[in-house]
């Protein structure tokens, strides 16, 4: 291999601005919504559509505020939550623990007396936020490759290059051994990589924090106490960081001139966005409200995405190399559709279930400013890789006394991927107690959360996919006053 100018290859690295593309995993990951918020709500498995007066169902049905009858403020700034994960990889198993807490609702509803005389008993006005996505969670894999290794990924995407034409993260591997030329001519433009099919130790860590706050402003009316109509103006505000560690290490000592390589990634995201969510409920009867709303997809007009990447050879040549991609797109998420019913016990609780459909299929990403990328592949990549998914939550509530409340609640919903390549569907099951007084009011509420996946290190035609499962135990405390 040719190892000249590797001084100048480094000094290369650290001048040069590189093009990471954004792709539909992005676009996936910032279009899904797990609604969160107020501990009743949480308590109740999130079917709150047709039930109403509760700040959180305002993010799902916004008809429910039309059934606030007096000003009420919310605040959730209990939300503690023990992750753990078990990654499976060529059937070694990697456990992993993370605990977090996060700040989930706060917000105030105003509720006033229509006009004398008029059916239009009441109208409201709330404003605050609701969380619909936490991205906290972290996993780590190891294990042996079975002959597998991203040098194939570097030799594939050197294909057609000559040795000085080769892309950034080519002319590194090419200097780093961990891929070679077929021959040694002068015009050779196709490559292989001397770590596939070597027993070789792989390892990853990743680490993801962030979340998804939206901000609502959000309309309602209550008309002759049978009727109910709302809409919201949401804003959400994302952030998302992400860090990740891949490496490959030759512990058997197999291969010449290289002992090991790694890769370090942080990603940094963060947008505001807007939306509109309309919803109404009709309650023909005493014990039965039913209902439907509607969310336009989410204008993220400013995706800012930073990408710091290090990338670090060892064996007979030591190279360290970093750069930064900062990068800006748009995303536009695709709209939701939801039915809600919900069965009211005589003033003393109810059972309530809500549907929803959205299909992932239909986001899309976007030249932001002056950039004029097109982002055909990557559009393409998501209508081929995802669809439509339904979710199904249940859930009721119980006096138990005068003051004391029981709830508990279900949800499940479906895998965004086709073809079954990936199931990623997610259950949760929940419990909550609450109490309510003439003026003040606190809610507890206990949720079980699991999920699974597939993760691939690189291109899944490359390498074993690592089973993923997730489990998570969240403690979510309400409180609040009406006015």
């Amino acid at each position: 291999m040719n190892t000249k100018n590797i001084l100048l290859l480094v000094v290369a690295f650290f001048t040069m601005n590189v093009m990471i593309a954004q792709n539909e995993i992005d676009a996936l990951r910032f279009s899904r919504t797990e609604w969160s918020g107020t501990a009743r709500f949480i308590g109740a498995g999130g079917a709150f559509g047709a039930v109403g007066a509760d700040f959180s169902a305002l993010s799902t049905n916004p008809a429910s505020i039309g059934l606030f009858k007096k000003t009420e403020i919310s605040i959730t700034p209990l939300n503690f939550s023990i992750l753990r994960s078990e990654s499976t990889y060529n059937d070694e198993l990697t456990p992993t623990t993370k605990v977090k807490n996060s700040f989930s609702n706060l917000g105030i509803v105003f509720a006033w007396d229509g006009a004398t005389g008029s059916k239009w008993k009441k109208g409201q006005f709330a404003i605050g936020f609701n969380q619909i996505m936490n991205f906290s969670n972290n996993f780590a894999v190891e294990g042996r490759s079975n002959g597998s290794s991203m040098g194939q990924a570097f030799a594939e995407a050197g294909s057609g290059f000559l040795y000085d034409e080769l892309p950034l993260e080519q002319l590194f591997a090419y200097q780093a051994y961990i891929i070679d030329p077929v021959n040694n001519s002068a015009n050779n433009t196709e490559y292989v990589s001397p770590l596939v099919g070597k027993d070789l130790l792989q390892k990853t860590t990743v680490n993801t924090t962030g979340k998804i706050n939206e901000l609502a402003f959000s309309f309602g009316g209550n008309y002759d106490d049978k009727f109910f109509a709302g809409a919201t103006l949401g804003v959400p505000f994302l952030t998302y960081t992400e860090t990740r560690k891949y490496e490959e290490s030759d512990d058997n000592n197999l291969i010449d001139h290289l002992t090991s390589f790694y890769i370090n990634d942080k990603l940094m995201v963060n947008s505001t966005g807007v939306n509109l969510k309309i919803g109404v409920l009709y309650q023909p009867v005493s014990f039965l409200r039913i209902g439907a709303a509607f969310h336009t997809p989410t204008l993220y007009s400013n995706v800012h995405d930073i990408l710091e990447r290090e990338m670090v050879s060892m064996g007979d040549t030591t190279l360290n190399v970093s750069y930064t991609n900062d990068y800006n797109y748009q995303l536009i998420t695709p709209m939701r559709v939801m039915a809600n019913v919900a069965f009211l016990i005589m003033k003393r609780g109810f059972i309530s279930a809500d549907y929803e459909y959205t299909d992932y299929s239909k986001s899309e990403m976007g030249a932001y400013g002056a950039n004029t990328y097109l982002f055909k592949d990557e559009n393409k990549a998501i209508r081929d890789s995802y669809k439509g998914t339904h979710s199904i939550r249940i859930g009721g509530e119980l006096y138990v006394s005068k003051n004391v409340l029981l709830r508990g609640g279900y949800s499940y919903t479906s895998s965004p991927y086709q073809n079954n390549i990936n199931d990623a569907s997610l259950q949760t099951c929940s419990f909550g107690l609450g109490f309510r007084g003439t003026t003040f009011f606190a809610d507890l509420a206990y949720q079980l959360k699991a999920s699974q996946q597939n993760y691939w290190f690189f291109n899944h035609e490359m390498v074993n996919p690592v089973n993923q499962y997730f489990l998570s135990h969240s403690i979510v405390g309400t409180i609040g006053w009406k006015l």
